[in-house]
């Protein structure tokens, strides 16, 4: 019978509890937040089935079975919406779907209402949607191996993704090859405990006062490298953290203290692979070949049996491929062949406080940010103006002035909220305005060395100039004004390029991520003058959503809203509202496309 003396001999597949006929295994959860097998004797039979299906018993049996040689590629799927969603290339969705069409059945992680983790089996295309994409901490899998097993033997189609370990112990459960199973594994650092996600879920709950609805591990809203979380809550809130700003993700990368036991003994390294096909994130493919980096992911695929040839074959028209070698893969993959390192830090006492104190205290006192990151990023914030100022005295005194001297000014230099004048700048500030940094603003950069194009900001009495966040870098050329009682307000990180101009006489709201392209016009206002009609307004508020991209010489006018996503062509006149993840063209414009998803 199965007995389990060391952590570290448990990956928690549950291959033993499915096999066992009456029933005496249970699965017991340690403080950790990781399930273990204890036997109950009085049912047990010591039938021995329990240690014959244990992956970690027998893993050297099952790749001595694996002898064909494995295939490398770089990929990702042809549907850009499935590959946005998707957690690299989106080569898993494109392998689930020709299962679909087949009628056969796929199983895989899905998120529970309660935001647990369980393996289910389905033969339901619309739960694609709810398998796909990373789940980055421990599966229920229960019930799974005995269900995959009744389908193969009655002759379904079935296709099944779990982590290596996984995958292991259904294929000893299994006990033979069945030609009817497609198996997927992914290339896997380490699994987390379920009990430290659902600390920090309930930490941001807390933080934004509702119940999370939706959770998307690797979110690509920022770009696939940004290995961001996405969180929605009930309250319309949303959260959105870069991995490496993001608690749980922190914890996970920095001190490898998150993961199951067996995770840093991984017996599931290296090959040969026990699954047909092997995915992950292709990091590194821009040092392989640049045409297939584009920020949206790309996935490596390993083929790791004939069987994996055949089906990958039946896909090559749904998505893009290259042939690569392991070379290639390996030196940002360790991963596929190295355990996860040891702990950095006290894992007792850090799981110890974690049942006594709140998730954020526990990542203060074990992994906060390191001290000197508002200091570092003061000295990034430093060699950034030298680069722009050189020995020039006026932009040095304009940044000491609008800055610091100013008492309507709020801005912070080690928090990188400041306003920063290039060399060629020209700045009309009225002392009662009111200028509000809580991001950084590099005004008038140029790229041409030698230019002396000059860039105007011009922010009148009682109106307000305000950066919620983020960093804004205005080109060379750039003329903004900001009339008497008027407020601009950029809400995020935001790009201008060179002349654009931003005329506000009443009210303009520029959102996150939002790129304007060169000689773009945006004006909530007629100018001085006025048209004799009922219900004419010389000045509407202009709204401009988040993640917008604005083509060159476009010209956005009074009372227009800009929905999130949305993609302005060039020399493009906005008079009307536009949809969000709508592409509009033309004098006026007109939408000429819907629902596009685009990255930079």
């Amino acid at each position: 019978m199965i007995n389990i003396i060391r952590n570290e001999d448990c990956t928690g597949c549950s291959a033993c509890f499915d096999i066992c006929g009456p029933k005496a295994i249970r699965l017991e959860t340690d403080i950790e937040g990781f399930w273990y097998p204890t036997v109950n004797l009085d049912l047990c039979t010591d039938c021995g089935l329990c240690e014959k299906i244990c992956p970690v018993l027998h893993i050297n049996e099952l790749k001595t079975d694996r002898k064909e040689e494995v295939d490398f590629f770089a990929s990702y799927i042809t549907d850009n919406e499935v590959r946005k969603e998707s957690t690299s290339g989106g080569l898993f969705s494109a392998l689930a779907d020709h299962m679909y069409d087949q009628g056969g059945y796929v199983g895989g992680a899905v998120y529970t209402e309660e935001f647990n983790v369980k393996h289910i089996i389905s033969n339901h295309r619309e739960d694609l949607l709810r398998i796909r994409g990373s789940k980055h901490y421990q599966s229920v899998t229960t019930g799974l191996f005995e269900s995959v097993k009744k389908l193969l033997i009655s002759g379904e189609k079935v296709l099944v993704c779990g982590a290596p370990c996984q995958v292991a112990g259904l294929s000893l459960f299994l006990g033979k090859e069945y030609e009817n199973l497609i198996t997927i594994d992914f290339i896997c650092l380490g699994i987390n405990s379920p009990k430290i996600f659902k600390k920090h879920l309930e930490s941001l709950e807390n933080r934004f006062g509702a119940k999370a609805i939706s959770v998307q591990g690797k979110n690509k809203d920022l770009g696939w490298s940004k290995l961001s979380y996405k969180i929605k809550f009930a309250n319309n809130k949303t959260y959105l953290r870069e991995g490496r700003k993001d608690n749980f993700t922190r914890g996970f990368i920095e001190t490898h203290c998150t993961c199951r036991p067996a995770c840093y003994e991984c017996k599931f390294k290296g090959f040969p692979r026990i699954s047909d096909i092997t995915l992950g994130d292709f990091w590194g493919i821009e040092n392989v070949d640049s045409s297939m980096d584009d920020n949206m992911g790309t996935s490596v695929v390993l083929l790791n049996s004939l069987k994996g040839k055949t089906y990958f074959e039946s896909i090559k028209d749904k998505v893009i491929s290259r042939k690569v070698e392991l070379s290639d893969v390996l030196p940002a993959n360790l991963a596929l062949i190295d355990s996860m390192p040891l702990p950095k830090i006290d894992r007792v006492a850090f799981y110890k406080d974690l049942d006594s104190v709140s998730f954020d205290k526990v990542v203060n006192k074990y992994y906060p940010l390191k001290k000197n990151m508002k200091l570092i990023k003061g000295f990034r914030v430093v060699q950034i103006f030298l680069s722009q100022m050189k020995f020039h005295p006026k932009p040095y005194l304009q940044l000491v002035w609008i800055n610091f001297m100013r008492k309507k000014s709020k801005t912070g230099f080690l928090q990188k909220k400041l306003f920063i004048p290039a060399k060629y700048v020209v700045l009309d500030i009225h002392k009662q305005a009111q200028l509000n940094f809580n991001g950084l603003m590099l005004f008038g950069y140029k790229r041409i060395r030698g230019s002396k194009l000059e860039s105007r900001l011009a922010v009148e009495g009682n109106a307000s100039f305000t950066i919620e966040k983020g960093s804004i870098t205005a080109y060379y050329g750039c003329d903004i004004l900001v009339f008497n009682g008027a407020s601009l307000t950029f809400r995020g990180s935001a790009t201008l390029n060179q002349n654009v101009q931003i005329i506000c006489m009443d009210k303009i709201t520029i959102g996150d991520d939002v790129l304007i392209s060169r000689d773009v016009v945006i004006r909530d206002n007629d100018g001085g003058h006025k048209v004799l009609t009922e219900g004419y307004k010389k000045t509407v508020p202009v709204i401009i959503g988040n993640h917008v991209w604005i083509g060159q010489g476009a010209m956005i006018m009074k009372g227009v809203t800009i929905g999130d996503g949305a993609i302005i062509g060039a020399g493009a006149w906005i008079v009307t509202n536009v949809k969000p993840k709508a592409v509009v063209m033309g004098d006026p414009a007109r939408t000429i496309q819907k629902n596009i998803e685009w990255i930079h």
